[in-house]
């Protein structure tokens, strides 16, 4: 017996169904029925007005189509991106980066941090040593941290981009009080090692290893004080602090807004970029990749950034913030016109264009009446051309005898460039 489960449903056989024109569906069997005059003119013109009615729907749906897609499409060009609580939008295609310095009651940069977000490629949090050897453009070479007491917040930015290459499209700073009344609560800080101070007879542990709550005070001291630790074992300990803190801002966005109370460029993208952060739940926080330098004595911390490290790293995790591809053009900026503070606003303004500035300095005499932009070998004339363009002023020399093997332009200020 078949299993009923399988049973097909049986026709009937000779079930008539009338259908349009006079003919009868038998078992799927069209049989013609004879038809009058008559009823074949009423069944044309039934036909015919069916087919009208037909086209006249289908243009009916078809300008509907038309219509509607017009209106998705004016939608998604013309709306708003989204926004956060605070109002403030997402990062675009083009990420947002942010400078963040905490500086000590003496003005010494102790935590640099760049925080740096993209819509799609997720954010990242990243940490500067301070006594990382830098060419501070206008200034010379110094310790990374010392930008903010020669020339204030921006010249840390400045700073940072040569060394990158990359847009810091905002710099907030805080000195370590502001930083602890803007975070204003207890955060629980997982640290992987101890700040330690040293005294006559051992060490007093001022933060412990392991998850604890720390107040404001303490999460400022973590960021600025080395203790008796490297630097790199510090900047664990910095990375710490700032993935509680953006954890707590992912809860409390007006802790944000606190924040970037120090904003010296550009205060909302530098909202955007915190806010990018903290809502990220892969955020990563990682270092610049530098190496450690022995100084005379051997009892100097120091640290390089080898450009061809800085090259990998940048392509690796943040390209869209690219000034301009590598190899950046070599600059040097000479003092030729003998006044105080004329090199660094140009140096400034060719980093900003994706030069990378090496040496600042004072030229053989100053009393140079127009600004000379010099062209280390003829490979590097077009470069040379680019910059008197990007200054506006100057002449544009070729060095061919003896080319630097150091720098590629060499570009000394005359009196043509005010101070």
């Amino acid at each position: 017996m078949a299993d009923p489960r399988h049973k097909k449903t049986q026709r009937r056989k000779g079930l008539a169904v009338r259908s349009g024109g006079g003919r009868r569906r038998r078992s799927g069997v069209m049989d013609e029925v004879p038809q009058s005059a008559r009823e074949l003119n009423r069944s044309a013109r039934k036909s015919t007005a069916a087919r009208a009615r037909r086209r006249i729907a289908l243009a009916v749906l078809g300008a509907a189509l038309i219509i509607g897609t017009s209106v998705v499409l004016t939608f998604l060009t013309l709306r708003e991106p989204e926004v956060s609580e605070t109002g403030v939008g997402l990062p675009s295609a083009r990420g947002a980066s942010a400078l963040i310095v905490i500086t000590d009651a003496g003005g010494r940069a102790d935590s640099i941090a760049l925080l740096v977000a993209h819509p799609t490629d997720g954010s990242e949090v990243v940490l500067f040593p301070p006594s990382l050897l830098a060419i501070l453009p206008g200034f010379g070479e110094s310790e990374i941290a010392d930008a903010v007491r020669f020339n204030g917040p921006l010249l840390a930015r400045t700073t940072v981009i040569n060394l990158l290459g990359v847009r810091v499209d905002a710099v907030v700073h805080l000195e370590s009080a502001d930083f602890a009344a803007a975070v204003g609560k207890p955060l629980t800080v997982d640290l992987a090692n101890p700040l330690l101070f040293p005294e006559s007879d051992g060490f007093t542990v001022v933060a412990a290893e392991g998850s604890a709550e720390r107040d404001p005070d303490m999460l400022a001291a973590l960021l600025t004080n080395q203790g008796d630790s490297d630097q790199l074992e510090w900047l664990d300990r910095q990375g710490s602090v700032w993935r509680a803190a953006l954890r707590a801002v992912d809860g409390d966005p007006a802790m944000a807004e606190r924040l970037t109370l120090g904003a010296a460029v550009e205060p909302e993208t530098a909202l955007q970029a915190i806010l990018a952060a903290a809502g990220d739940s892969e955020l990563v926080v990682t270092a610049v990749p530098v190496r450690r330098i022995e100084a005379a004595g051997g009892s100097t911390e120091r640290y390089q950034l080898p450009s061809s490290a800085v090259a990998a790293f940048v392509s690796e995790r943040f390209p869209y913030l690219v000034i301009r591809e590598e190899p950046r053009p070599r600059v040097e900026v000479l003092n030729g016109n003998g006044r105080i503070g004329t090199t660094g606003p140009i140096a400034a303004l060719l980093v900003e264009k994706g030069y990378r500035i090496i040496k600042t300095d004072n030229a053989d005499r100053d009393n140079y009446t127009e600004t000379q932009v010099i062209a280390q070998g003829r490979e590097h004339q077009k470069d040379a051309i680019d910059v008197q363009g990007i200054l506006g002023t100057g002449e544009v020399l070729l060095e061919l005898r003896q080319p630097s093997g150091i720098v590629d332009l060499t570009i000394i200020v005359g009196r043509d460039i005010p101070a």
